[in-house]
């Protein structure tokens, strides 16, 4: 059986979709979705370089900086929220197709299509914190579809507040699409599945909790 690979369908009609995956043992079209995949990513982490979303670490610098080395400083900033992009598809898609084929006896490739068709959920959510931090002046960690706002009111130790800032109802969705592939992929009971995805997925957030929660400026 062939599988053409069809992100849209795959968010939409997964049941159907994740079958006919399971039983394919061709699978066409993979490539070039993953390339828009990896372009539409670049584009949407360029916009919010664009807007200087995260340049907060720089901001001490650029207040001290010439007007010429101001603008070198703000494209090498572009330019890195550019490889930021490619790197976040990148570990989304084949790091966590990766950790899931581990535990499975069937092909890596099939859990690189069901990491690609969860990510635009997670690049939708990108698009969201550029408009609440251009808007409303919200950081990320502060968007009402997250639990970090209910955090604040609990705690202020920062790196739990980022943690829950990280579990979203977009991620939620990509935790469901990622359960139903490995449900549908492996072996696994669903308790088992769940744990599995939920762990890894955990994992994921509490590094990107950590990495907001170091101070770089004490780098600089």
């Amino acid at each position: 059986m062939i599988y053409q690979t069809s992100i849209f369908k795959g968010l939409f009609f997964s049941n159907r979709t994740l079958f006919q995956l399971h039983k394919a043992e061709s699978i066409y079209g993979l490539n070039s979705r993953l390339f828009w995949l990896f372009f539409l990513s670049a584009i949407v982490f360029c916009v919010s370089g664009l807007f200087g979303i995260g340049s907060y670490v720089f901001s001490p610098e650029l207040a001290r900086s010439s007007s010429v080395q101001y603008e070198a400083v703000k494209s090498y900033f572009i330019i890195g929220r550019i490889f930021l992009g490619l790197f976040y598809v990148g570990s989304i898609i084949y790091l966590l197709a990766l950790f899931y084929w581990i535990f499975s006896d069937t092909f890596y490739k099939k859990f690189v299509v069901v990491q690609a068709i969860s990510l635009p959920i997670l690049l939708a959510e990108q698009i969201t914190y550029i408009i609440l931090t251009v808007y409303f002046n919200l950081p990320w960690f502060s968007s009402p579809l997250s639990l970090g706002v209910i955090a604040q009111y609990i705690t202020k130790f920062d790196y739990i507040i980022y943690l829950c800032g990280s579990i979203s109802l977009f991620k939620i969705w990509a935790v469901v699409v990622q359960y139903r592939g490995v449900r549908t992929l492996t072996l696994l009971s669903r308790v088992k599945s769940v744990l599995l995805v939920i762990s890894i997925n955990l994992l994921f957030w509490s590094l990107t909790a950590g990495f907001a929660f170091v101070n770089f400026n004490t780098f600089l």
